[in-house]
């Protein structure tokens, strides 16, 4: 029985919440910030390059190409062809990417970010072969702004078992504009990072009203086919130019490797069981 107590420890521990890291602050020099490189050269559309990531925390990591210099975030970038690659834990990777045209024209980067957003570095990208137009410029009407984005996943203990389950979405919008956004249009799309193709129900906006700040809570049905990192895409659309943003989220059904993984330690370590009562005699 004891030889179970560690492997149980275990299973418990995979199967609860992981708690957020706790960062303490210290006194050591801060670490050089992530950076990101390409070739030198004049690059077409549809060309594949190698691009060089310095200081990036270890995993996954979305490189994509944006135009306008990337100034709109998520708007000026092609999101859905972006390319993803692992960064090991010494921090740096070389890495193929295959340059999408952007939604709007240059001036052109490369951005590379984790899945969280949390850590992102740009470079600037000579590149040919764009068709699409300037992005346009700002005018004096409605401009809404994403003041607050968060999500929470409200699955539960039963979604760790895959039982269909929400995301939430809590966005914030400010209107810095000098006229009201009258129900300006709202769309979004699910998905797995670079396969963000599944439409969502995007709630009513109303109105939004100049110097107001009003805030919404999307929902977002959750099956069992929704294991791993998801996006969120949102775009809305008011007359003063559109907005965009995107959300990731993870969900992992830790509860299923546990219904299967104990039944299997438990039957592997009853022989070993039986062995140890069986030897209390010893002939003589």
């Amino acid at each position: 029985m004891t030889r179970l107590l560690p492997v149980a420890a275990a299973l418990l521990a995979l199967a609860s919440p992981v708690p957020a890291p706790v960062v303490a602050p210290t006194s050591a020099p801060a670490a050089a910030p992530p950076r990101i490189a390409v070739p030198a050269g004049t690059f077409r559309v549809g060309d594949q390059i190698l691009v060089t990531l310095v200081g990036w925390p270890a995993g996954t990591v979305q490189i994509e190409v944006c135009g306008n210099g990337g100034r709109r975030g998520a708007l000026d970038c092609a999101t859905s062809r972006a390319g993803h690659g692992q960064v090991p834990s010494s921090g740096a990777a070389t890495l193929p990417v295959v340059l999408a045209a952007p939604p709007v024209g240059c001036p052109c980067l490369v951005r590379a970010r984790t899945p969280t957003g949390g850590t992102r570095a740009s470079v600037d990208l000579p590149l040919a072969g764009v068709s699409a137009p300037p992005a346009p410029a700002p005018v004096g009407a409605a401009g809404l702004v994403v003041a607050g984005l968060r999500a929470a996943d409200r699955s539960g203990v039963p979604g760790w078992f895959g039982v269909p389950g929400d995301l939430t979405v809590d966005l914030t919008l400010r209107n810095v504009g000098p006229t009201d956004a009258v129900d300006p249009p709202f769309a979004l799309l699910f998905g797995r990072p670079g396969r963000v193709h599944t439409l969502v129900d995007a709630p009513p906006l109303g109105t939004i009203g100049a110097g107001q700040t009003r805030e919404y809570r999307i929902r977002v049905p959750t099956d069992v086919t929704v294991v791993g990192p998801h996006e969120l895409h949102g775009r809305i659309e008011p007359s003063g130019g559109a907005v965009a943003f995107t959300v990731e989220a993870a969900r992992y059904p830790w509860g299923l490797l546990g219904l299967v993984t104990v039944p299997l330690v438990w039957a592997l370590a009853r022989p070993a069981r039986r062995g140890q009562g069986g030897g209390g005699a010893v002939p003589r």
